[in-house]
């Protein structure tokens, strides 16, 4: 029961290569770390384990040793029973050890009781790390960790997490909690399994400083493509304030990107403080002549990203980074309270004119704060999604009350979308492009409810739409053709003028399982379907086709979405691991970085596949056809009802239909890589017969 498996053994192994491959290569230069803030991180014999407790309820930890090493030459673990809540986990008390904003290295290992999480479906077989601070009487969870910070557990797996945690707050500290927390159903909310797990090696350390890792002998990418689709062209990325403490991820930023999408830092969550659960205080504001009573907004989150863009620019005005703000009005990702009366939730929805005022003035203080000509910010934005996702998948309907839009639930109609465009074209600096944005907007029948939508915005009196956003969260094997992208793109740029690509990334083919003896083949099918998505944005602008942004969602694969267990692709198996974007794990271009580059090197390297003699194909399934439940949003739900209701003319088709190549630098590097692919396999081998259970 206590044995890690052979799966988890040369996990561990090739891990230990790779680093050790990366410091042979003189890739990458050691952080020195601080001492561990964790009392009693491997629960050893004789140990006082008080620090650690339940958070909530009645369940007990106690101390256990077992006989076969868990890591190094730990035989020690914590053991946490008769749970009768999710949120009964290991805890402990930070608070006066970390300090705000200052980035923390944390690792630890979790093992499932396989009696009791044996027949427990995926969702409820998630653990992650899960913070939690409490200040000025709110508190905020699960903010401020990036890396591994949640997995599908395989039950009686001993299975490592481990990231950067970046604590963060406003007004006076009261409480900072580390947990350890089994999920369960709906990320806590439904039934869960609360059986017995276990817990060993936790570790909190402050990171230190490093150089600076990323390769400066390759083509800078925003150069690349503004030579071939011209000086205005935005080539950008997303990040979020834990990359901006992270030295090889800005050089990445800064060199390689003239746009950056604040990933989080902009969304009405962040802006309210994510106190989610209360409003966090209110303040009388003067509206149109009328003072109303609104929540106070916290700026310091968007304003320590800004803040640093602000800086970069005005010592490299040669390569300005220019910003997009990313979103005025989201179903998902504002607090429920927003849309209650008096910011309650235990009281009825505001009326529609009640929320209108709210509405105006979000949009008008947003405008002003960033926008504004006395704003510190003036002149970075180049855009602003206004809304984004409200249109249903699976057909021309927008997102109801059942999809999660209380926005919907208050008007019943796409007004607040309407207001929104014209608030932001009353306040915004008229310079700041006003954006709509989607995801799955290649589906044929959403295609239309989004065409639809934007003809209603524009047609409005009072409004501005100046582009479509398109995604693009695509799959290395399948979905969408070319030909659906293209359809997309022509009818959105017929109706407002523009189309961008706004979070564009690639979820991996099911041939794919993170190893490095899949590695190499997965890059470059994924570098050949980025030069096909290249190629064919050429091809529109050619034929006129007003195409005039990329942006990738993140940087690295590592820090990417799609690694961390959800509902809408990612590692939603537990298992499958992501590559999704153009710079791999050690910050090292991909095959997907000479798509946009260099696309010669790529079909260099397909002729040199096919003449070999033995190529070996990885299997694919079938992808989610259009028409499909698997979404690829931020925030994926099901589709339901809330019909499009409009006036206008109904539009759209009614058919049906989120490291360099073996040419490229860093060739060595992949070469070692792979042969230590086939050492971790015959260790693998020889694991599996001396293990005492074959894992599936």
């Amino acid at each position: 029961m206590y044995l890690r498996s052979w799966k988890t053994w040369t996990a561990m192994l090739a891990g230990a290569m790779l680093a050790a491959v990366s410091v042979c290569g003189g890739c990458c230069m050691a952080a020195e770390a601080g001492p561990n803030l964790i009392k009693c991180p491997d629960f050893a014999q004789g140990d006082d384990i008080s620090p650690w407790y339940r958070d909530s309820g009645n369940a007990v930890i106690t101390a256990e040793t077992g006989t076969e090493p868990i890591y190094g030459d730990v035989t020690s673990y914590g053991k946490i029973t008769d749970r009768s809540s999710n949120y009964e986990c290991f805890s402990q008390d930070v608070t006066g050890l970390v300090e705000k904003d200052r980035d923390y290295i944390y690792s630890f290992y979790v093992m499932l009781d396989p009696a009791d999480y044996a027949d427990a479906p995926e969702q409820q077989r998630c653990v992650e790390i899960s913070p939690y601070i409490t200040a000025d009487g709110n508190t905020v969870y699960s903010q401020g960790c990036s890396g591994t910070v949640n997995q599908v557990l395989e039950p009686g797996v001993w299975t490592h997490f481990s990231g950067i945690y970046t604590p963060s707050w406003s007004g006076n500290l009261e409480k900072v909690v580390i947990r350890i927390l089994e999920q369960g159903t709906n990320y806590g909310q439904g039934e869960g399994v609360m059986g017995t797990y276990y817990m060993t090696g936790m570790e909190l350390r402050e990171q230190g400083t490093k150089e600076s890792i990323i390769q400066t002998d390759v083509p800078k990418l925003r150069e690349a493509v503004r030579g071939e689709l011209g000086e205005e062209f935005i080539i950008g990325t997303s990040i979020v304030n834990s990359d901006l403490k992270d030295v090889d991820t800005m050089a990445l930023v800064t060199r390689h990107f003239n746009a950056v999408t604040l990933g989080n830092e902009l969304k009405p969550d962040a802006m309210f403080g994510y106190s989610n659960n209360k409003c966090p205080g209110t303040e009388t504001v003067t509206l149109n002549g009328e003072q109303i009573k609104v929540p106070k907004l916290d700026y310091s989150r968007a304003e320590k990203t800004l803040d640093a863009i602000y800086d970069w620019n005005q010592s490299h005005p040669e390569d300005i980074i220019k910003v997009r703000g990313h979103v005025l009005v989201w179903h998902s990702q504002t607090p429920e309270w927003w849309f209650h009366e008096d910011y309650d939730v235990d009281k009825p929805y505001a009326d529609i004119e009640t929320m209108n005022r709210r509405l105006e003035w979000y949009i008008k203080t947003m405008a002003e704060h960033f926008t504004g000509e006395d704003s510190k910010y003036h002149g970075m934005f180049y855009g602003w999604d206004v809304v984004n996702e409200a249109v249903s998948d699976g057909g021309s309907r927008y997102r109801n009350a059942g999809e999660n839009s209380s926005w919907w639930a208050v008007y019943q109609s796409n007004a607040f979308i309407i207001n929104a465009f014209r608030y932001a074209n009353q306040y915004m600096d008229p310079d700041v492009e006003l954006y709509y944005n989607d995801y799955n907007e290649w589906f044929t029948a959403k295609r239309a409810g989004i065409v639809q939508l934007l003809k209603d915005v524009k047609e409005a009196e009072g409004t501005r739409i100046d582009g479509m956003g398109m995604q693009g969260h695509y799959q290395t094997v399948g979905s969408p053709t070319m030909e659906e992208f293209s359809k997309a793109a022509r009818a959105y740029a017929e109706v407002v003028g523009q189309v961008q690509i706004t979070e564009l990334d690639m979820k991996a083919s099911s041939g794919y399982d993170g190893t490095a003896a899949t590695r190499e083949e997965e890059f470059a099918v994924q570098g050949r379907r980025y030069k096909e998505l290249y190629d064919t944005v050429k091809s529109l602008r050619e034929e006129g086709v007003n195409i005039s942004n990329i942006t990738l969602w993140g940087v690295v694969d590592k820090n990417s979405w799609l690694q961390t267990f959800n509902a809408v692709g990612g590692a939603a198996d537990g298992k499958q691991r992501q590559c999704p974007l153009l710079f791999d794990d050690d910050y090292q271009v991909k095959p997907a970085y000479w798509a946009f580059v260099d696309g010669s090197r790529l079909e260099e390297e397909k002729m040199s596949e096919e003449s070999a003699p033995e190529t070996a194909e990885a299997s694919e399934e079938s992808q989610t056809d259009p028409s499909g439940e698997e979404n690829f949003g931020e925030s994926a739900q099901e589709s339901a009802a809330g019909s499009l209701e409009s006036p206008a003319e109904e539009s759209g088709e009614s058919d049906q239909s989120e490291t360099t190549g073996t040419k490229g630098p860093g060739k060595g590097l992949y070469g070692i890589l792979a042969v230590c692919g086939l050492l971790v396999a015959g260790i693998a081998g020889f694991a599996l017969v001396r293990s005492r259970k074959r894992d599936k």
